[in-house]
């Protein structure tokens, strides 16, 4: 999509609207941790014998070893919650007012909600649904959360936000989140069904004869089988895939994220698989979400739900009538389940293990796992060092790091395989390199906003603005033409002037450069609009009075297609190189409903 890059001038509004004030970010409050390019970064979650925290610990009651061999630690911090100066408020904005103010200090850790619908029954996926508003519900501000769903791809939600209400809103709106039958994924009734065909074609016929030969029954029962293993694999893969999409999206970040994953089946480890694409596959998947620093928390979709077998939609086959028969077929359905949910909870912990999260099986309560886990994972230690082993050699490197003074229990990664730059917590490091290589290719031409402006990626706050944003009227000259499919909106900005480096010069004006993006997202996180500005300042001494009281006063408009979208902004001071971001859901927008098609997008 071409990108429109104007230079419009500031001005001063009718009804002008103040920023908030107070709770920002300091200047390096956003900054990265910088790490060497070849270090190891691990987090560490320390529990006493009753599952507290463990706090106050320091760097020589730790010791780490890669392969058997001990690592000196060349970096070491604790990470606690931070604690609000006083009772936390949002600030109460006029409609269709928004802001990327933030009473809460930034959390050490972020937490994901991934609701699994692709390999999840549609009836598992409703109690999910319903457990999760029931912790959003009653959650109080302060953990950092957003929201996903995985299909037959990655679906947005909602990003990371301090504020339950936004998720709340969000996990409600059902066009964001139907529920979906699973395409790939077995259900009863096919397996019912498969069941009657091979008891009708082994149903005695006299003489010891049956309805069909046991050549035609056993092919017809591989058949069955190589079917239903072949939609496995394909299911596995692009649950693989989904979660690559997921570690790349997450690596735009620092910091610890946490991945509740509701699911029925998981197939991020797969040792023995009989199709060795997907042993490779997952591997890679490991590799990347290590290098993301995400902790894994699968959590049974399914919870202490019966049996299949005991359920009212289960059938037995309609020729069996002997009792001793039917009672050889219930044993079978029973041993299989218990042998596919005794193999998904081995993975389950597997995989929470190898990325230094846990496992939740067999339990009902879905919304204080959700709370358990947010609680238990705001206080940890990221430990950094460099490995003795130098070579990238693509071998698995096992860690283990244990904790001096009492009995603990640890949870961190245990291992990572060594390819290229792709080691735990390097993934800022390589971002920062893409852009590095990106401005070598195209001089003067990047942007500066570029790595803040992804989907969902948490909102940055060293610049304060409100941003007031409504469908253009019915009848302005901005509308456009009522037939075409699209509806521009009017942003007009209010940004914080204390934010803001603006130098006096000699003829007394104020100057400086602004950049300015406006991307319209959908739920897939594709770009369907955007807008770039360059902003030249220069500010006569009086405006410059007026806008400490009423923000820097901007504006721009944006064309969006009718459907289901977000909005992110974003503002950098090319003086002072600060960055202010922004995400609004359109949806919660009042007027887009009703709002006119406009122009389309470019026009």
């Amino acid at each position: 999509m071409g990108r429109t890059v104007a230079l419009f001038s500031t001005l001063l509004l009718g009804s002008a609207f103040l920023v908030a004030q107070g709770g920002k970010d300091t200047p390096g409050s956003d900054a990265t941790l910088h790490i060497e390019s070849r270090a190891v970064l691990v987090d560490v979650i320390v529990t006493d014998q009753h599952g507290n925290a463990v706090t106050g610990l320091k760097q020589d009651a730790f010791t780490v070893t890669e392969q058997g061999k001990p690592q000196a630690i060349s970096y070491f911090e604790e990470h606690t919650p931070g604690k609000a100066a006083g009772p936390v408020e949002f600030p109460k904005l006029p409609p269709n007012v928004f802001t990327n103010l933030s009473p809460l200090p930034q959390p050490p850790a972020v937490t994901v909600l991934l609701l699994d619908s692709l390999n999840t029954r549609m009836e598992n996926q409703s109690y999910v649904h319903t457990q999760a508003l029931k912790f959003l519900k009653t959650a109080k501000p302060g953990s950092r959360m957003a929201i996903f769903t995985m299909g037959l791809g990655l679906h947005f939600v909602q990003g990371f936000t301090d504020d339950p209400a936004l998720l709340v809103a969000a996990l409600s709106n059902k066009k964001n989140n139907e529920v979906e039958t699973s395409v790939m994924l077995k259900g009863q009734d096919e397996s019912n069904a498969q069941a009657n065909v091979l008891a009708m074609m082994s149903a005695g016929q006299g003489n010891g004869a049956t309805a069909a030969s046991a050549g035609a029954i056993a092919a017809l029962a591989r058949f069955f089988q190589e079917n239903d293993d072949s939609r496995t694999v394909n299911r596995d893969l692009l649950t693989l895939e989904n979660f690559n999409r997921l570690a790349t999206f997450l690596n735009s970040f620092p910091g610890r994220k946490n991945v509740i994953w509701f699911s029925e089946a998981f197939p991020l480890v797969t040792s023995g698989s009989f199709d060795p694409r997907l042993g490779d596959a997952a591997r890679r998947t490991m590799d990347m979400l290590a290098a993301a620093r995400v902790a894994l928390y699968p959590v049974d979709a399914g919870g202490a739900a019966p049996q299949q077998v005991y359920m009212a939609q289960t059938n037995m086959p309609s020729t069996v009538h002997d009792p001793a028969a039917m009672q050889n077929a219930l044993n079978g359905s029973r041993l299989g389940e218990d042998q596919e949910r005794n193999a998904n909870q081995e993975t389950m912990k597997m995989v929470a293990e190898a990325t230094g999260g846990k496992a939740f099986t067999n339990g009902n309560g879905l919304a204080k796992i959700i709370g358990d886990v947010t609680a238990s994972s705001a206080n940890f230690y990221s430990l950094s060092y460099a490995p003795t082993d130098t070579k990238m050699d693509g071998s698995y490197r096992g860690i283990e790091v244990k904790v001096a003074g009492g009995k603990y229990k640890l949870l961190y990664r245990r291992g990572y395989i060594a390819l290229g730059d792709d080691l735990p917590g390097s993934g800022m490091m390589q971002r920062e390199k893409a852009i590095q290589d990106l401005a070598q290719k195209n001089p003067g031409q990047v942007d500066p906003l570029l790595p803040f402006m992804d989907l969902g990626m948490p909102q940055s706050q060293q610049i304060l603005y409100e941003a007031k944003i409504q469908p253009v009227p019915v009848g302005d000259s901005k509308a456009g033409d009522p037939k075409d499919a699209t509806r521009r909106y009017a942003v007009d900005f209010a940004v914080d002037a204390k934010d803001l480096k603006l130098p006096q010069g000699p003829d007394g004006l104020r100057s400086g450069t602004l950049n300015i993006s406006l991307i319209v997202y959908d739920r897939y996180g594709n770009v369907v609009s955007r807008k770039d500005h360059i902003v030249q300042l220069d500010v006569k001494p009086d405006v410059w009075a007026v806008y400490q009281n009423t923000g820097v006063q901007l504006h721009a408009d944006i064309a969006v297609p009718k459907g289901n979208y977000w909005l992110r902004t974003g503002i950098f001071d090319k003086q002072s190189r600060k960055v202010g971001t922004m995400e609004v859901a359109l949806a919660g927008v009042q007027g887009t409903q009703t709002a006119q098609s406009a122009s389309p997008v470019g026009k």
